[in-house]
């Protein structure tokens, strides 16, 4: 049952920044641009030497374009270097050559990819499981088969709940914090200190009081502004553990600076877990006001599916501190399964398994076998020609698809970036709506009988370069309450038509032609 957001109020929140974030984050500003200056400095020197140093970087920038055309990354990825080598052939090779090359990580990432197969292998598959997946779903046997063949088993049984509301989704994880009796892991993007977080932390540190295991991870980039080392240190003192992920003045000089563990995961005592679009910070609940209404949104599972968001945060904490014992089957499930017909699968994925891509192979995969209608709300819309080709050809095939953006951004560059990706969706066929009481953040794709909730923005961060999470799911009761919360956005949003999209600003359709040729990076 839809419940009105007036229901659920968190009170007046507010944001609180930290001068010791905002320092690192100016220091390291700092660093990086003093990096391209000596780059570009290097470059002004070495262009005094001629012709010969001309036919050298001739050379050397063929061999390096022909490696970017032949490299298995993304076409955006490998057209923004070939630009930026094109443009400023020496200052842009130097570059290239630090910060653009795979294997310039690539002892980072067979580290953090051993850890992650490591949480993994505990995914076992259960066949019995799967064939009554296909007895009852057998439309989506290949795309539930591809998922699990990338190591995300069928889970039978498992309680599925639909937040249409970041404020619902924090009232029942709160609840269900209160009920935490042997662990609890939580994962966020973002953790800020506000009324949401006032109303949390009390719950944490009378659990870890009462010998509760609890470990919390964050993103070092995501919570820099918003806590500082007291805030996290609090939590230590009390017997919390802690984990931040990929402190940001590590790897300045590498590709992997710009990796970002975005998932939100949280799981009480192995039988309770949640992910979706939240973070922990008081916008998420309309507390606080930014970009309008902030509608988020997600999901909570019991029983076996919460499992493979156990594995997730499991591969994650031990990549970043390494000191998860090998034998967690303490931390699984220990419910029965109690709902006939409900099938779930947890996808996850980071930038060390590129080229190879499960989450972007199966969001492909479950948007070309869509049927009847496909829905989907993201804050971001910068794909790949491949993924919007898919979306083309299920429009013209007769399939109704949809896609909400927001109507207030966040990110202004990007929101231009997504306006230009409009065009071409327009005209083979899909609609596309703004969000017009502000800032759509839920991430879901639907389609009869079938949906994708989690962390997942259909952008080129979150598919390449960012750890995303999500639960591809399959119960009926859960798709009609997602169909319906649809109905309910289409309803106050604004379709664009082809034709308003064409008479769009000069200036932004420069800004836009500019800005694609970097749509990786932005």
């Amino acid at each position: 049952m839809h419940v009105s957001y007036d229901e659920y109020m968190f009170g007046k929140g507010f944001i609180k920044t930290y001068l010791s974030g905002m320092i690192r984050a100016a220091a390291v500003a700092v660093l990086v641009l003093m990096q391209f200056a000596l780059i570009f400095l290097m470059a002004v020197g070495l262009a005094r030497y001629g012709l010969l140093l001309y036919i050298f970087v001739d050379i050397v920038c063929i061999f390096a374009v022909t490696g970017i055309v032949n490299d298995r990354a993304s076409n955006s990825f490998k057209l923004g270097w070939m630009v930026i080598i094109a443009v400023l052939p020496i200052a842009g090779l130097i570059m290239y050559l630090l910060w653009g090359r795979p294997e310039g990580t690539k002892k980072i990432r067979s580290r953090h990819l051993s850890y992650l197969n490591n949480a993994k292998r505990f995914n076992r598959p259960d066949q019995a499981a799967f064939e009554r997946f296909a007895g009852d779903f057998h439309e989506y046997k290949g795309l539930a088969g591809l998922a699990q063949n990338y190591g995300f088993p069928i889970a039978e049984g498992s309680g599925l709940r639909y937040f249409d509301s970041g404020e619902i989704a924090f009232e029942t994880l709160i609840e269900d914090l209160e009920h935490a009796e042997k662990f609890i892991f939580l994962s966020f993007f973002i953790v800020a200190d506000g009324i949401l977080w006032q109303r949390i932390k009390p719950i944490l540190l009378k659990k870890a009081a009462a010998g509760v295991e609890i470990r919390f991870s964050y993103d070092d980039f995501g919570s820099m502004l918003r806590t500082d080392d007291q805030f996290w240190s609090e939590l230590e003192e009390a017997g919390i553990k802690t984990a931040r992920f990929n402190r940001i003045t590590r790897y300045l000089n590498r590709l992997y600076l710009n990796y970002r563990n975005h998932q939100k995961i949280v799981v009480i005592d192995g039988d309770i877990g949640y992910t979706g679009g939240f973070n922990l910070a008081d916008e998420y609940v309309n507390a606080i006001e930014r970009f309008g209404h902030w509608k988020d949104g997600g999901i909570r599972i019991t029983g076996p599916g919460v499992w493979g968001l156990t594995t997730t945060f499991i591969g994650m904490w031990d990549m970043i501190v390494h000191d998860m014992e090998q034998d967690v089957d303490r931390y699984r499930p220990t419910a029965d399964p109690h709902r006939e017909h409900s099938y779930c699968q947890i996808i996850s994925d980071g930038p060390e398994n590129n080229p190879d891509n499960p989450i972007n192979d199966t969001i492909t995969a479950f948007c070309a076998g869509a049927h009847d209608f496909l829905y989907i709300s993201t804050p971001y819309l910068v794909i790949e020609d491949s993924l919007g080709d898919t979306l083309i050809r299920a429009a013209k095939s007769g399939i109704d698809v949809r896609i909400v953006t927001p109507g207030i951004p966040d990110k202004k560059m990007v929101n231009l970036l997504t306006k230009y990706n409009y065009g071409r969706l327009l005209e083979g066929g899909v609609r596309v709506y703004e969000y017009t009481p502000g800032f759509i953040h839920i991430k879901n794709l639907i389609t009869r009988d079938c949906g994708i909730i989690g962390t997942i923005n259909l952008d080129y961060r979150s598919l390449f370069l960012h750890y995303e999470c999500g639960a591809m799911v399959w119960d009926r009761e859960f798709i009609a309450e997602a169909e319906a919360d649809f109905h309910r956005i289409f309803e106050c949003s604004r379709e664009i038509t082809f034709e308003e999209w064409k008479k769009r600003p000069k200036w932004d359709k420069i800004r836009q032609w500019v800005l694609n040729l970097f749509a990786s990076e932005v």
